[in-house]
């Protein structure tokens, strides 16, 4: 049986997804430094009262905004994944997709440009491997379940991998955008050396 939620609750709910999308649109623009919460207010059509009533801070609200998209876009990596014949198909497809997200401003500004000021950088780190480690370990043990690695994945290697991803996103998030068809296409270029040599050329 569904669980039922209170209209209260439900109104809470839509107010929170108001502010997120709110300052989704803001963050993107201009930039966490240039964004205030009463301008998040303006947009959304609430009071500043009402924003510092769900966030404590415009830090906080920009970690519920980080949030959001991470989780909206590591949804489309999962589907680009899952999509694919297998995994060496399905690594490049996730990989372009990942890149492609980097570009748009609300993801590459707002998760690689703004988050490590906004969020502090130990933060950021802590946020980028909650949500991107387990996917990439996945994406390396589904290569070596199907026989695509030259060697067995060390412990090490998510992490090498998720470090080498942040780099890349980051160059895309400060790269103006008329840069980043060419640098995608260099980055593209790197990650298929890198799959290449974990590959065996396969």
């Amino acid at each position: 049986m569904p669980r039922l939620t209170s209209p209260r609750a439900e109104a809470t709910a839509a107010t929170r997804a108001g502010l997120v999308e709110a300052a989704t649109a803001l963050f993107a623009e201009r930039g966490f430094a240039e964004t205030s919460i009463d301008d998040v207010a303006a947009v959304a059509g609430m009071t500043k009262g009402a924003v510092y009533h769900h966030f404590a801070g415009k830090a906080a609200l920009f970690e519920a905004v980080f949030s959001a998209r991470e989780a909206e876009v590591h949804e489309r990596l999962r589907t680009a994944l899952d999509a694919a014949p297998d995994h060496l198909v399905g690594a490049r497809a996730a990989l372009t997709t990942f890149l492609e997200a980097c570009s748009e401003p609300t993801y590459g500004r707002i998760v690689f440009r703004d988050g490590p000021l906004a969020l502090g950088w130990e933060r950021w780190r802590e946020c980028e491997v909650d949500y991107a480690l387990a996917f990439i370990a996945r994406v390396l043990d589904g290569l070596a379940r199907e026989g695509n690695l030259v060697t067995r994945p060390g412990a090490s290697y998510p992490t090498l991998v998720l470090g080498m991803l942040s780099s890349a996103g980051q160059l895309l998030g400060q790269a103006p955008p008329e840069q980043h068809p060419a640098l995608r296409a260099e980055l593209l270029g790197f990650f298929d050396q890198v799959l290449a040599g974990l590959t065996g050329g396969r």
